[in-house]
């Protein structure tokens, strides 16, 4: 499976979810947000944190994810004039709806062999 698959998949996933929740906002504008702060964290996440070499996977992880979701939080706080608590914890659903989801799809896209 690519990278590029992982961050589409990603993105779908949290894209769906804030799309959901915030139905009352501009659409286009949330989804662009989304793909903004996903290009930001994503690629950080996965070659920053993970890559560091001789680190421990699980630290590591919560490490990057924490950022990520921090990161996150403060581009919908901003750009999208919600509480700071809101975006917070809008955040930190997004991360770990796409935390389980992700594996999950992955395992799916590689047994029915859908690759990109």
């Amino acid at each position: 499976m690519s990278y590029f698959q992982l961050f589409l998949q990603n993105f779908a996933v949290e894209a769906v979810f804030l799309g959901l929740l915030l139905f009352r906002k501009n659409l286009g504008r949330v989804l662009f947000l989304v793909l903004f702060a996903n290009a930001l964290t994503h690629p950080l996440l996965v070659f920053g944190f993970i890559a560091y070499p001789d680190a421990i996977l699980l630290p590591v992880l919560l490490l990057g994810e924490s950022f990520a979701i921090l990161v996150e939080a403060a581009i919908y706080w901003k750009k999208l004039d919600l509480k700071w608590w809101a975006a917070l914890l809008i955040s930190l659903a997004a991360n770990l709806l796409s935390w389980e989801l992700g594996p999950r799809l992955s395992y799916l896209a590689m047994k029915y062999q859908f690759y990109i």
